[in-house]
């Protein structure tokens, strides 16, 4: 009988040492899909060439997400190096095929004092949902914007 349990030890490890990595490749493989779709998605704004880009976070797709933050995520900040327009607003959205919506137009209040933001724009393409911030450092400053997008719930 000594004999069975080894075979039978021997073939549960072999199968472990089998389909373990391939189930971790498989599942890898299926969470670096929606990562790639997120990226590919955000990658419709039609961020202008001349924004300098300041910060990326990407939080990939993870069968167990750990953390406050939702997985997958993006967080990329700009410095457009001038006062947007409606207009530079606008384009952004361009080809994205479904609306950012703003709760207001994008100006800084006269009243403010200091750093401010000036608008949330916010749109969903039902995968993904997307929050559009426009900053101003003060009157008159360049201003900064930040994209965040993360997976409809």
């Amino acid at each position: 009988m000594g004999n069975t349990v080894k075979r039978i030890v021997a073939i549960v490890l072999a199968a472990v040492l089998v389909v373990g990595p391939v189930a971790f490749f498989v599942i890898r493989s299926a969470e670096d899909k929606v990562t790639d779709d997120m990226l590919s998605r955000a990658g419709r704004f039609a961020i202008p060439s001349d924004w300098k880009l300041t910060d990326e976070t990407v939080r990939p797709e993870r069968f167990m997400c750990i953390s406050t933050n939702p997985c997958p995520s993006l967080s990329r900040r700009w410095d457009t190096g001038k006062e947007l327009t409606d207009d530079d607003i606008k384009a952004v959205f361009s080809g994205l095929g479904f609306e950012m919506k703003s709760e207001g137009p994008c100006r800084r209040q006269s009243n403010v004092i200091g750093s401010s933001p000036i608008c949330i724009l916010s749109g969903s393409d039902g995968e993904f949902e997307y929050s559009f911030n426009v900053f101003s450092p003060a009157p008159g400053a360049p201003q900064r914007v930040a994209l965040a997008a993360e997976q409809a719930p």
